[in-house]
C-alpha cells in the first residue's frame, strides 16, 4: 500500500492525512520521525505496563497484554499534546517533569525485573526477619504445651532411671512361706473306773508347721514397660508439636515469600542499589535511557523547524479567525 508509512504516522501522531500527502518531503520527514519515537516509547513502555501487571497485579497473559495496549494508548495521548501543541516555555517544562517521573518509575519497574534474583537473595534475610518477628505470636500455645511435655518427659525419665537403679540392685526379693503337715496320732489317757486303772486311746491330729523363703523376680519390673510405654507417648506428642512449630515457621516463611508487594520490593532493590557502585551506576544508566526515551519525542519537537504542513494549519487557522472576525463585524 502505498505511503501506508505515512498514513500510519498520522494516525499515532494525529496529523492530517489529506493535508500530509500533498505536504513537502521535510514534513513527511518529520512524521517519519515523530512515528519512530512514539513506537519506541510504545514498545518500552507496554513492555513496562505488562511486566508490572503480571509480576505484581497478578494478572494472566491476557489481562497483562490488555495493560500493556492501555499503557501504550496513554503514552499516545501524552506524546500527542506535545506533537500537536504549540511550542512555548510550559509546555516544554511540563513534559520535562513528566519525563523524569516516568523515567524514574520505568527504571525502577525495569530494574525489579533485572534485579530478580539479587532481590531474591535479600529478600530471603528480611523473611527470616519478618518471620522472627511475626513467629513468637503464633507459636506461642504450641511452645507453652512443649515445655509441659518437656517437664513430664524429665520426670518420667528421672523416675524410670530409679527404678531401674532400685531394679538392678535388687533383682529379686525373698518372701517367707509356711506350710502345714497333718499328723494323726493317738493319745493315752487313763481313768481309774470302779478300783480300776483304764487305759483310753483318743484320735487326734497333729499339725506340723515348716517355714521356708522363697526368691522372687522384683515386682517393679512389671511397670517398667508401662513406664516405657508412657515415656515414648510423651516423646511422640512432643515430636508432633516440634513438627508443628517447623511448619509453622515453614508456612509463614513461605506466606512472606508468595506475597509479593511492589512497595516491599522497592524497598529491597534501593537496599541493593545504595550498597554498592556498580548496581548504582546500573540504575543510574538505565534512568538515563529512560529519561531520554521519554524526552525522545519533546527534543525532536523542539528541534524542528517549522515545514510546510505547520503553515499550512496555520494559515487555514488564519483564514478562519478572519472570516469569524468579519462575520462578527457584519
Amino acid at each position: 500500500m502505498k505511503n501506508w508509512w505515512i498514513k500510519f504516522g498520522c494516525f499515532l501522531t494525529g496529523y492530517n492525512y489529506d493535508i500530509m500527502k500533498s505536504s513537502s518531503e521535510a514534513s513527511k520527514k518529520s512524521v517519519k520521525k515523530y512515528t519512530a519515537a512514539l513506537l519506541i516509547v510504545m514498545i518500552l513502555w507496554s513492555l513496562i505496563g505488562f511486566l508490572f501487571t503480571r509480576e505484581y497485579i497478578k494478572l494472566d497473559f491476557i489481562g497483562a497484554s490488555i495493560a500493556a495496549i492501555v499503557m501504550a494508548v496513554i503514552i499516545i495521548q501524552v506524546e500527542r499534546q506535545i506533537i500537536l501543541g504549540a511550542k512555548n516555555g510550559f509546555a516544554m517544562t511540563f513534559r520535562i517533569v513528566i519525563g523524569l517521573v516516568m523515567a524514574v518509575l520505568g527504571s525502577v519497574i525495569i530494574d525489579q525485573i533485572i534485579f530478580k534474583d539479587d532481590i531474591e537473595k535479600k529478600k530471603l534475610f528480611t523473611v527470616e526477619n519478618e518471620v522472627n518477628k511475626i513467629l513468637p505470636q503464633r507459636t506461642d500455645e504450641i511452645n507453652s504445651q512443649i515445655k509441659i511435655l518437656d517437664s513430664v518427659l524429665s520426670n518420667k525419665e528421672l523416675e524410670r532411671g530409679l527404678l531401674i537403679s532400685e531394679i538392678t540392685n535388687k533383682p529379686t526379693i525373698k518372701i517367707p512361706s509356711s506350710t502345714k503337715t497333718f499328723i494323726p496320732k493317738q493319745i493315752e489317757s487313763t481313768r481309774i473306773v470302779n478300783g480300776e486303772q483304764i487305759i483310753f486311746l483318743k484320735d487326734t491330729t497333729v499339725i506340723e508347721k515348716s517355714y521356708a523363703t522363697t526368691s522372687i523376680q522384683n515386682p517393679k519390673t512389671d511397670f517398667l514397660p508401662k513406664l516405657d510405654l508412657h515415656i515414648d507417648n510423651v516423646r511422640n506428642s512432643k515430636n508432633e508439636l516440634s513438627q508443628q512449630l517447623i511448619d509453622v515457621r515453614k508456612g509463614l516463611r513461605a506466606e512472606l515469600l508468595n506475597k509479593k508487594g511492589f512497595l516491599d520490593e522497592l524497598e529491597v532493590m534501593f537496599a541493593i542499589i545504595l550498597s554498592s557502585w556498580v548496581s548504582g551506576g546500573i540504575w543510574i544508566l538505565w534512568f538515563i535511557f529512560f529519561l531520554a526515551i521519554e524526552l525522545f519525542v519533546l527534543v525532536s519537537k523542539y528541534g524542528d523547524t517549522e515545514n510546510d504542513y505547520d503553515k499550512v494549519i496555520q494559515h487555514q487557522k488564519d483564514v478562519r479567525i478572519r472570516a469569524l472576525d468579519a462575520l462578527i463585524s457584519d
